[in-house]
């Protein structure tokens, strides 16, 4: 192959690896931002291009050369792997192509690991990580290992990783934004405010990301504020932080129940406990919204990938009361959350769920209408987040969910919430047409109308 054919080579990767970039940075820019989910999505790394050769290969190495380079162009990632190694393996390699192949490993196996973060397989893409940063330093995969080790729980190793990425890449406010929350996690809350100020001075954020950094740098302020005097505890499937002069008392009470309600819920649902730890904080009363600004001023609990509870004296009184119907709403989100690996289900059903489940088989499994029936809620209020409506609305909205959700249990039984769990397609949103299709109607809008006649007569349910 000549000069000129080896640049045309090296344009069309250029090419490629731009449009695959456009293509990815286009259907995984939307960050989740509502109280209610995680700050957990992320945006996948564009692949790193290859290094074009400066001289060819010979003949039929320049053929090998090309099937990887159209593999990774097209995202074909693990094919591009296999293919680099076998031609690794042939005996007649030369020692430049040996190089050239070994140089790019680490970079198609990168982006092999980013894929797998696409898909929520944090696990395999852990070990490709490890075994990229034995080849070489890349920043990129310090952050897809950063990242995915903080989502399996293991906080000290991913605040290393991810401080090293920080270093080599400072202007990038996701980076810095996944470390601050690993540092949280920590307890580490003024480095974690240091990383997030950072991140507040950068410019040429956009307004929504820069909007995000603000309110959790404001959030993140209060809790180190108030981060004297917290300690952690462990059980088999939580992870709690508590403030050791008012919450010591209750802390053995609130594990149990948490443990006996992941172990109901689980049955209920269908799915396994989960094998990492839930974290769970539990604040004074008179500085939960300081640490969660924005919120809704109404919000008795916040899940936002922690169970986040306000804590106040009376339910330190008693725990059996409104405290563990707060903590067992909040576990109802996030074991929805788990198994959706934390995409959102439509809000009717995440918040109609949490009321039941909070209330099931204890004094307060009770519906009560309204004085007065009035209007019920319509289809896209109860399907959008309820964190902008305000209290009088917010209060229809969760009281017509709950009768969705009763209504469900009441026509199809309560394992029709097992089906719909099992059912959970594996990518893609989740509508409220497959959670009405799985129980057996034609529609969300059939359902809901059904539903709504029903509440017009005050039908119990």
């Amino acid at each position: 192959m000549n000069k000129s054919s080896l640049t045309n080579v090296a344009l069309l990767l250029v090419a490629l690896i731009c449009v695959l970039g456009w293509i990815w940075e286009r259907e995984h820019s939307k960050v989740e931002e509502t109280h209610k989910k995680q700050w957990s999505t992320l945006k996948v790394e564009p692949p790193p291009p290859l290094e074009v050769p400066k001289d060819p290969f010979s003949d039929a190495e320049m053929e090998n050369y090309h099937k990887i380079l159209v593999s990774y162009s097209t995202g074909a990632f693990q094919l591009a792997v296999t293919q680099l190694e076998e031609a690794l393996a042939k005996p007649s390699v030369t020692d430049a192509f040996k190089d050239w192949l070994t140089r790019q490993l680490p970079v198609l196996m990168t982006s092999q690991a980013w894929l797998l973060i696409k898909t929520q397989d944090c696990d395999d893409a852990v070990k490709i990580f490890y075994r990229v940063l034995g080849l070489a330093q890349i920043p990129e995969a310090q952050k897809g290992l950063g990242y995915c080790l903080r989502v399996i729980k293991s906080w000290p190793e991913a605040a290393g990783y991810l401080a090293a990425y920080v270093l080599t890449r400072p202007a990038d406010t996701e980076g810095r934004l996944i470390y601050a929350d690993t540092l949280e996690s920590l307890g580490r809350f003024d480095e974690a405010v240091t990383i997030l100020e950072g991140a507040a001075h950068q410019d040429g954020v956009d307004p929504q990301t820069m909007a995000l950094v603000n309110e959790r740098l404001a959030g993140m302020k209060a809790k180190a504020k108030g981060g004297q005097g917290q300690k952690t505890e462990r059980s088999d499937h939580f992870y709690v932080r508590y403030r050791e002069e008012e919450h010591e008392g209750i802390l053995r009470p609130v594990l149990d129940l948490l443990e006996a309600a992941i172990d109901e819920y689980a049955e209920v649902l269908a799915i396994a406990p989960p094998t990492t730890p839930v974290e769970v904080v539990l604040y004074r009363k008179e500085e939960f919204h300081d640490v969660i600004p924005g919120g809704p001023g109404w919000a008795e609990g916040v899940f936002d990938g922690r169970i986040r509870v306000p804590v106040s004296a009376n339910m330190v009184r008693d725990v059996n009361g409104d405290l563990a119907t707060v903590l067992r709403h909040e576990l109802s989100h996030a074991m929805l959350s788990i198994r959706s690996n934390g995409r959102g289900w439509p809000t009717w059903f995440d918040e109609g769920l949490a009321q039941y489940l909070s209330c099931r088989k204890r004094s307060c499994d009770n519906f009560r209408f309204p004085a007065t029936p009035g209007t019920f809620s319509d289809i896209e209020t109860l399907t959008h987040p309820f964190v902008t409506l305000n209290a009088i609305a917010a209060g229809d909205a969760y009281l017509h969910s709950l009768y969705l959700t009763r209504f469900l249990i009441a026509e199809k039984r309560e394992d029709a919430l097992a089906l719909i769990s099992s059912g959970t397609p594996p990518g893609g949103p989740i509508s409220s047409d497959f959670i009405a299709e799985t129980s057996g109607w034609k529609s969300f809008a059939e359902f809901w109308g059904l539903a709504m006649a029903h509440w017009k007569v005050r039908t119990p349910r």
